[in-house]
């Protein structure tokens, strides 16, 4: 995964996912609950009543943290690419498949904004993948332009006349 739900909470708010993952047609539950299980507490710790939603929570947001994951390998990422910026991207993509149509503006825009990253990624703009560790170092950082000689001759930029 390109982000786990520690990933999630770290980027956004335990209260808007909550708001966003619990099943509307469960009680919300508290933020603290959310928080917890989140962050890898077992659901059995809490009451009978609670376990349902909480549980009903983390697979909404583990459903969109495997979307997202979906969305970033659709632009030719390889899974064994982990960085802080592809995390950044499938929060902000599980954030946005979470809120669906109860998105707000800047969700929106941070969606369009990683979906923009993603495209500039597949034709070849920007790269997302890092270079190997092994990978030969560049020995300047000089342009080397080269061109062929020129064709009718002239060698020498006209003089004014």
């Amino acid at each position: 995964m390109f982000a786990t739900r520690l990933d999630l909470l770290a980027r956004g708010s335990a209260n808007r996912i909550a708001q966003l993952a619990v099943p509307t047609d469960m009680q919300m539950q508290p933020l603290d609950a959310v928080r917890a299980v989140l962050q890898g507490t077992d659901v059995a710790s809490y009451p009978a009543d609670q376990r349902p939603a909480l549980a009903g929570a983390l697979d909404k947001v583990d459903k969109a943290l495997l979307d997202a994951d979906a969305l970033i390998f659709s632009y030719g990422i390889p899974a064994d690419v982990l960085t802080s910026l592809l995390a950044r991207l499938a929060s902000t993509v599980a954030l946005f498949y979470l809120a669906g149509n109860k998105a707000t503006k800047e969700e929106t825009e941070a969606y369009q904004a990683a979906l923009a990253t993603l495209k500039a990624h597949a034709r070849g703009e920007i790269n997302l993948i890092p270079a190997a560790p092994d990978a030969p170092a560049l020995e300047s950082d000089l342009a080397i332009i080269t061109s062929n000689p020129s064709r009718y001759g002239r060698s020498a930029p006209l003089e004014d006349a």
